[in-house]
């Protein structure tokens, strides 16, 4: 059936058609559908509302399902790859525009056949090293029918080839925001290899050159930019894409190659060489103008170009000669550049909020812009104060005040008479430095000039739950790739390098593709279009991105609250006072902005009152390091007024620390005896032994009488109290009579009852040393080690039997100190030894005659020193003296990281040698005191 007549694209171009023809379609709804379509010279048929009507058929764009409305039968779809001929001019065909445009039919007219590129210039790809290659990469069922449709309509329109090359990339579908997919080339291993194009990227602040006084303005974006641009011969096999249906190279530019950005803007440059009033950011084309008329002008002259060189214009994407658009991310106007208008029609039209959950959103919406607004903090502080205390989500209702109102109006009218900021120098060398923690990840953007870098942007992004499980690889790897997606329109085209603290990053891009997840290849693709340079830096030298990392949430601490804390803050206000710090503002995701100190080398929030001791116990309890450390590692985070005072006390004080840390223990003053005038008036005991079993004995009881230094040596079977008693009494006291004081270390035989019942019948103190202190009892301690020396020395088992023997030997020694012998102490003159020649007395005294001459010679004795002890410092805390609780040393042999110290427990008495103290409620005299602990 034929009838011909007239069809007119969107943009008022005349389509050809040939009559009309009746077909019945089968779309997989049960049923057929027969209808007359229009025969027309166009690249796809199109089913109109007509036919959707007719059959009751309804699309659902958002399941992606075409429904039946009669059956209510569906069939899962997607969106077409269409191509801009499909598009619909935003152009009004009556304009003037719309006729400048039917001048140059070819340029609404997409043909992507390479024979008709009218340009010689094509990308190269120099590489270094031999070919690389990959095995096929398996698809489900629904994405390798998908898979196969694109390559079908590539094919097609000579896109790619089938290719025989030794190079062969894995598949890679990206995602696209209708729901496609696009397939491309995991370049990570070609990229690795292709050596950097260094022609650089304009910035995007450039345009603002061009603005001074244009009111007209249009915006050009080309129909498949890197299509247009054909690959050399000799480089089209090392763009070869291998899937599981075969192995393919493409004739044109892809996506994912590494310098195709600067070929392309190489390209567009070249184009558009020589027109001052053209700015070309890569396939985005911004043309301005004074008049209607100049802008009529200036766009034949584009129009010409694009069609010498034979590109398209995608113009579903392009905006004719307007007095505002949007470019880059900017609204361009006759006044200049501002924020996009979209989000500041909203808040100019946003009504009051009725609720704290739409206070929380208007708010976080209004701060997407913060850093465009002056003094934004200060005009929020008010409605801030609404969200103290509450939740996420709060519905409870705001009562609004009169001031709080007033300060509504004025953070929409900030955001409304925002100004812009500024951009990065091309000339400059760029690097991004990135950081990953365990809750966030952080990076700066740096350029280096006058010999340093300094930051451009800074990047820090609060990780999900899920993101929190990834390892410290996933981790890192995903702050790359979250940086560059932030830093996209500063990066694109530009070379820079990668700089990680994860040494393993480095090698990312060697690895091979059968050991990275589907994550991990979809982060590495999209790294691998902008660098393949990582490099490792240490941690300590990674400051701004590993604080940048942190500062969201550092072992979950809540800077939302804190920034509200912030607000109207005495110590912040005397803080930001002080010439030697900077304070600036940094927003957070919640759209809160807390006050920062940037003054050293790292971001340091400053914390209010109330969050000070939580943050010194996150950081703190990690490692528990001594006070310094910690002083130094909090303070150079965060700060605060007498932030160190503050550190130092709560690291002094922490009860942690002084239970499992040996520090410098207290050194008591040396106490002194009273000087001895008399024989056997005061003697040291001690228990000797366990020896080798001689004659039922193993061990000793040695007793020193500490004026003559006498000794007795007594055998004893067991040491029980009573068996030391006993011979105690019988080989002592029989002997020397009672003594005025007997000196003990703390054995259980001689603290026992017994014993100081004895003590008491008898008529002797008993006095013990400190505990786990020998030195006090050193008398005795010394003449031990003689004395096992010397039976030792005898080379005998039977130890008891060359015991008279060793004491002979002991008694009668001349001592260095006094150049007498023990014996000639006590008795007065010097005792016989076997073998000794002696002669006949030459008279013989009565027996008064020779006690008095005795009595006189003991009378002459004097008393000896004590030996000095060896010098060491004497150290007893100051606060010993007035802390309300101590810490008890545990000295006897510990497991294995059991803590040094037992306590805190309560002082009940203090003594010069001694506390008493209360220990399960139980009142103890301890003798030994340690590091104290203030209550």
């Amino acid at each position: 059936m034929c009838n011909s007549f007239k069809l007119y694209a969107a943009n008022g171009t005349v389509i050809p058609t040939f009559g009309f023809k009746i077909l019945t379609l089968d779309l997989g709804l049960r049923r057929s559908f027969q209808f007359p379509f229009v025969i027309a010279k166009v690249d796809r048929a199109i089913l109109g509302a007509d036919f959707l009507t007719k059959f009751h058929l309804i699309i659902d764009m958002h399941n992606k399902k075409l429904i039946d409305g009669v059956t209510n039968l569906s069939i899962r779809s997607h969106i077409a790859c269409v191509t801009s001929a499909d598009s619909i001019s935003t152009t009004d065909k009556k304009s003037r525009y719309a006729n400048l445009l039917l001048q140059y039919p070819n340029l609404t007219k997409p043909n992507l056949l390479i024979c008709n590129s009218k340009h010689n210039v094509k990308h190269y790809i120099a590489t270094k090293g031999p070919p690389v290659f990959s095995r096929a990469r398996q698809l489900d069922g629904n994405k390798l029918k998908l898979a196969k449709q694109e390559f079908k309509f590539m094919l097609e329109n000579d896109i790619i080839r089938p290719s025989k090359s030794p190079w062969a990339s894995p598949l890679h579908l990206v995602s696209k925001k209708d729901g496609s997919l696009r397939p491309c080339g995991d370049y990570r291993l070609l990229n690795a290899q292709t050596i950097p194009d260094r022609y650089p990227i304009p910035r995007i602040e450039d345009f603002h050159h061009i603005l001074k006084q244009t009111k007209i303005f249009s915006k050009i974006d080309l129909f498949k930019a890197y299509f247009q641009i054909p690959i050399s011969e000799d480089d089209k096999q090392k763009t070869a894409i291998i899937t599981p249906f075969g192995l393919y190279e493409f004739n044109v530019m892809s996506f994912g190659l590494r310098n195709a950005p600067s070929t392309f803007q190489r390209f567009i440059n070249e184009v558009f060489f020589g027109l001052d009033f053209v700015f070309a950011y890569l396939d985005d084309i911004l043309v301005a103008s004074s008049t209607e008329d100049e802008h009529s002008e200036h766009l034949k002259v584009v129009f010409s170009r694009l069609e010498q060189y034979g590109l398209r214009i995608n113009l579903g994407k392009s905006v004719m000669g307007v007095n505002q658009l949007e470019f880059l991310g900017y609204m361009i106007t006759p006044e200049g550049s501002k924020p996009l208008p979209e989000k500041v029609n909203v808040i100019l039209n946003y009504r009051l909020p009725e609720t704290i959950h739409e206070l929380r959103s208007f708010l976080g919406l209004i701060n997407f812009y913060r850093r465009y607004i002056k003094d934004a903090a200060k005009n929020q502080a008010v409605l801030h104060e609404y969200l103290k205390g509450t939740k996420k989500k709060d519905k409870s209702k705001i009562s609004w005040t009169t001031e709080a109102k007033e300060k509504f109006e004025q953070c929409k009218k900030d955001l409304a008479n925002a100004t812009l900021l500024s951009f990065p120098n091309p000339d400059s060398p760029l690097a991004l430095f990135t950081d990953a923690s365990d809750y966030a990840v952080g990076s700066v953007l740096q350029q280096f000039e006058e010999d340093s870098w300094k930051p451009l942007a800074f990047f820090s992004k609060k990780l999900t739950n899920a993101q929190k499980g990834y390892s410290t690889y996933d981790r890192e790897l995903l702050g790359i790739y979250l940086s560059i997606k932030q830093f996209k329109h500063i990066l694109e085209g530009r070379q820079f390098t990668i700089y990680t603290d994860h040494k393993p990053l480095m090698f990312a891009f060697q690895q091979k593709n059968e050991k990275a997840s589907p994550r991990q290849l979809r982060h590495l693709q999209y790294i691998s279009e902008f660098s393949t340079d990582i490099r490792h830096i240490g941690g300590k030298e990674n400051i701004v991105a590993d604080s940048l990392s942190r500062i969201e949430s550092i072992s979950e601490i809540d800077y939302d609250k804190i920034a509200d804390a912030q607000i109207e803050n005495q110590d912040l206000n005397e803080l930001r006072s002080k010439p030697s710090l900077h304070f600036k503002q940094y927003p957070l995701d919640s759209g809160k902005l807390l006050w920062c100190d940037i003054s050293t080398t790292k971001i340091r929030p400053f914390i209010p009152q109330d969050f000070r001791m939580h943050i010194f116990q996150k950081f703190h309890s990690l490692a528990h390091p001594g006070v310094k450390s910690t002083v130094k590692q909090i303070a150079s985070r965060f700060i605060w007024l007498n932030i160190r005072k503050d550190i130092t006390q709560w690291a002094k004080s922490c009860i942690h620390c002084q239970k499992n840390k040996i520090n410098r223990h207290t050194r008591a003053q040396i106490a002194t005896y009273e000087e001895v005038d008399d024989r056997f008036s005061v003697i040291h005991i001690d228990i000797l032994g366990p020896f080798p079993t001689s004659e039922g004995k193993t061990y000793c009881l040695t007793c020193i009488d500490r004026f003559t230094c006498w000794i007795e040596v007594i055998p004893l079977a067991n040491v029980t109290a009573e068996t030391v008693a006993r011979e105690f009494y019988d080989h002592w006291i029989s002997r020397f009579g009672m003594p005025y004081r007997v000196i003990t270390d703390q054995g259980s035989q001689f603290r026992s009852e017994l014993f100081k019942n004895i003590g008491v019948i008898c008529g002797f103190k008993v006095c013990t040393t400190t505990a786990y202190h020998p030195q006090c009892n050193g008398k005795i301690e010394r003449i031990h080690r003689t004395l096992k020396a010397a039976i030792r020395a005898h080379n005998s088992i039977k130890w008891t039997q060359t015991l008279s023997t060793v004491l002979l030997g002991l008694r009668s020694a001349l001592r260095g100190d006094t150049n007498y012998t023990i014996a000639q102490m006590v008795y007065g003159q010097p005792i016989r030894l076997p073998g000794e020649f002696f002669e006949k007395p030459k008279s013989i005294l009565d027996t008064d005659t020779f006690a008095k001459e005795l009595q006189k010679q003991m009378e002459l004795l004097k008393p000896l020193d004590t030996r000095r002890h060896p010098s060491q410092k004497i150290f007893v805390h100051k606060d010993l003296h007035t802390c309300t609780h101590v810490f008890i040393r545990i000295d006897r042999v510990r497991k294995s990281l059991e803590p040094p110290y037992d306590g805190p427990f309560p002082v009940v008495k203090r003594h010069d040698k001694y506390f008493t103290v209360t220990i399960k409620g139980n009142i103890y005299r301890q003798i030994k005191t340690s590091i104290f602990a203030v209550n």
